[in-house]
């Protein structure tokens, strides 16, 4: 792969001299997923505690904007050394990519956590979800039994509900942009996935493939010798890495915040990762600070800078293996400090995603996501009865389309309509269906 085609703004859906000399076009791309429902919607998605009632407990929003921001310096850092050995390469470009990258994420990803991914997948696992799939082709019936948010995120982004519109590309963002998205550039179904960065997961579903393929094929990023699958695009590496850095060190500050984890356990982690040598971070004004929370954020800060450093110097020691497609690793594996990552992580699994109201979150999403596909699936199947009929029209007319006609495009639009809700919004859905709770009652 070369950079100087690795960067061309085309955009899927227009042609490729749509151009605006006012913006640029990764300008362009941030404003068009900043201002959209779905990057809204992220406010009302757990990201680790469920419903915060303080301001300093992340949603999936403030997750997203603080991946956003690390994205943008990472980029930025590596983009201004490649341009010291090559002109055309400018800093600011490379920033703008990751930092759009980093912004949409986790825009895919469903309520109730991590564990909302995991409630779909389940509910197309069981008997009654088997029988909804039994239509569908192999291939097709995997996009559901392995749901996955980042593929969900990339359909989202890409696709475009001919319902709503006759313009192609969904958001109509840059190649660039959703390659750097992009984490896992293989189908739902592959023969014999390796054990790489890349393949762990599915990343694209059926009917987004055609469009992925446009998006290889202008930037030239070539297939797998397999053919069922395509080398990484070398900024994904730092938008993953930018998610790393953010999901691990805020969720210890905001452990720390939530009375889960000690004073001294998040002081000592943050400063061992400040002190790395290849971080190129001081703590000079440490001494100066008083209480303990101001300590703490401090850190986090400096934390986030010298991996920030750390990963940028690895990625441009590692440049030409990326760019070939010889390194399918996640950057944050190869730093100086990722020891103290991995341990930061085991921490809060046991400290933190084990908090009671955590699981309970976590838990419920097993229960509503299921109910809500159960209940919209079989109503949108035997829509002539009376009860399918009241429930149809509580879904949006554009997530309707004919299940024995388009059963592929039915489910996937259901699907994508349960993915796209608020944690509140699933929970009195579902209270509302079952009776629990209803409107002035």
């Amino acid at each position: 792969m070369e950079w100087n085609k690795l960067l061309i703004p085309y955009r899927l859906g227009y042609s490729k001299n749509n151009h605006n000399p006012d913006r640029t076009e990764f300008q362009k791309d941030f404003d068009r997923i900043i201002f959209s429902t779905n990057f809204r919607r992220l406010n009302g998605k757990t990201q680790v505690f469920p419903f915060p009632e303080t301001d300093i407990i992340h949603t999936r929003l403030t997750h997203s904007l603080e991946a956003a921001s690390v994205g943008r310096s990472l980029g930025t850092i590596v983009g201004n050394k490649l341009h010291k050995k090559d002109k055309s390469i400018q800093g600011w470009e490379l920033g703008a990519v990751c930092s759009v990258a980093c912004l949409a994420h986790d825009i895919g990803n469903p309520p109730f956590g991590h564990s909302g991914e995991d409630a779909i997948a389940e509910y197309f696992n069981s008997r009654k979800g088997k029988k909804i799939t039994e239509i569908l082709p192999e291939k097709e019936k995997e996009d559901f039994r392995n749901f996955e948010g980042n593929a969900m995120g990339f359909h989202m982004l890409t696709h475009s509900n001919n319902k709503k519109t006759q313009q192609k590309g969904g958001y109509g963002l840059t190649y660039p942009t959703l390659a750097a998205f992009i984490k896992y550039p293989r189908p739902s179904i592959i023969k014999k996935p390796r054990k790489s960065a890349s393949e762990k997961k599915p990343g694209l579903f059926q009917c987004d493939i055609k469009n992925y393929k446009k998006i290889v094929e202008g930037l030239e990023i070539p297939p797998k010798k397999e053919g069922d699958r395509w080398y990484r695009y070398p900024l994904a590496f730092l938008t993953e890495a930018a998610d790393d850095i953010c999901y691990t060190i805020m969720d210890l500050e905001d452990g720390y915040n939530h009375g889960l984890v000690s004073f001294e356990k998040s002081y000592n982690f943050l400063l061992a990762i400040c002190n790395a040598k290849s971080g190129e971070t001081s703590t000079g004004s440490l001494k100066s600070i008083n209480d303990k929370r101001e300590i703490i954020a401090y850190l986090r800060a400096k934390a986030i800078n010298s991996l920030v450093h750390q990963i940028a110097k690895v990625f441009l020691e590692k440049e030409a293996e990326f760019l070939d497609g010889k390194l399918d690793i996640r950057v944050t594996d190869l730093i100086e400090s990722s020891h103290l990552l991995n341990e930061i992580i085991e921490l809060s699994r046991e400290k933190i995603y084990a908090h009671k109201p955590v699981i309970q979150i976590e838990a419920a999403g097993f229960k509503v996501l299921p109910g809500l596909m159960d209940t919209f699936l079989y109503a949108l199947k035997d829509k002539e009865k009376a009860s399918s009929k009241m429930v149809l029209k509580l879904i949006p007319e554009e997530y309707i389309f004919d299940f024995y006609k388009e059963p592929y495009k039915s489910i996937m639009s259901i699907t994508t309509y349960v993915a796209s809700m608020t944690d509140t919004f699933a929970v009195d859905m579902y209270r509302n269906l079952k009776g629990i709770e209803l409107p002035n009652y």
